[in-house]
C-alpha cells in the first residue's frame, strides 16, 4: 500500500519545494477523451455515494488492500468539509481511521485526468496542513495519507504503474519535483473472473461498469 507520510510533508514544507511543483500536465503527452454516451445511470456517481458508507467502504478496503499494515478500520470517521481541503469537484471522499492519525483520501474519475499527480499530491498535503492546524500535540503520532484514485474511462491511461497484489498498481512521478506516488485502481487492468470472487457491492459496481463500458 502506497502512503504519503508527516515526514514527507515536512520534507516539501522545509525546503520551500511546495510553491514550486508545478502541474504535471505541462510536461507529459495530452490526451483527447473520446466522446462517450452518457446514460442516465451513474456508476461514478454510485460508487462515490457508497463510499461515503462505512459498510461499504470497509469492505472495499479489505477487499482490495492489503491492511496489516494499518491495522483494524472498524472506526471511521469522515470529513464532511472536504471541500474546504481539497479541490471543489465532488468526486473526492475523505474519512480518517479513529484513534490513529491515518486518513484515506479517495478520487474517482472517469475521464483521463493528466494533472492527477499533482491534485492527489496537493490534496494529501493540505490534509496533514490541516490535521496539523488543527491539533499541534506532542505525544501524538503524526499522520500519514493513503491516497486512491478508482479510474472509471474505457479510454486506455498510458501512465507507468507497477502491479501490486494485481488489481492495486501505484504510479510515481518524480518529474516537476515531485516524488509522490498513489494507489490507482484502473477498471481497464480489473480481470472480472476475480472481481465476481468478491463480494461487496462496491466491486459489483465496478463488474458493471467493465462490462457495459466494453459492450
Amino acid at each position: 500500500m502506497i502512503y504519503f507520510s508527516y515526514n514527507d510533508y515536512m520534507d516539501y514544507t522545509e525546503n520551500g519545494e511546495i510553491n514550486e511543483v508545478k502541474r504535471v500536465e505541462e510536461n507529459i503527452e495530452k490526451y483527447e477523451p473520446k466522446n462517450v454516451a452518457k446514460t442516465k445511470y451513474n456508476t461514478k456517481n454510485e460508487i462515490i455515494k457508497m463510499l461515503k458508507n462505512k459498510f461499504y467502504l470497509k469492505k472495499f478496503m479489505k477487499e482490495f488492500f492489503n491492511l496489516s499494515e494499518i491495522g483494524d478500520i472498524e472506526n471511521i470517521s469522515y470529513y464532511n468539509d472536504v471541500k474546504t481541503i481539497l479541490d471543489k469537484q465532488n468526486n473526492n471522499v475523505i474519512c480518517k481511521i479513529e484513534d490513529k492519525e491515518i486518513f484515506i483520501l479517495i478520487k474517482v474519475i472517469d475521464n483521463i485526468d493528466t494533472n492527477i499527480t499533482y491534485k492527489m499530491f496537493e490534496n494529501s498535503i493540505n490534509i496533514i496542513k490541516r490535521w496539523n492546524e488543527e491539533e499541534k500535540m506532542e505525544n501524538k503520532r503524526y499522520p500519514i495519507v493513503i491516497p486512491i484514485v478508482i479510474y472509471l474511462g474505457k479510454q486506455k491511461w498510458n501512465i507507468d504503474c507497477c502491479d501490486i497484489y494485481s488489481q492495486i498498481n501505484y504510479t510515481q512521478c518524480e518529474g516537476n519535483r515531485i516524488n509522490f506516488s498513489y494507489n490507482i485502481i484502473d477498471i481497464n487492468k480489473l480481470e472480472i473472473n476475480k472481481l465476481r470472487k468478491m463480494n461487496s457491492s462496491i466491486v459489483k459496481e465496478l463488474i458493471n461498469a467493465k462490462i457495459n463500458i466494453y459492450k
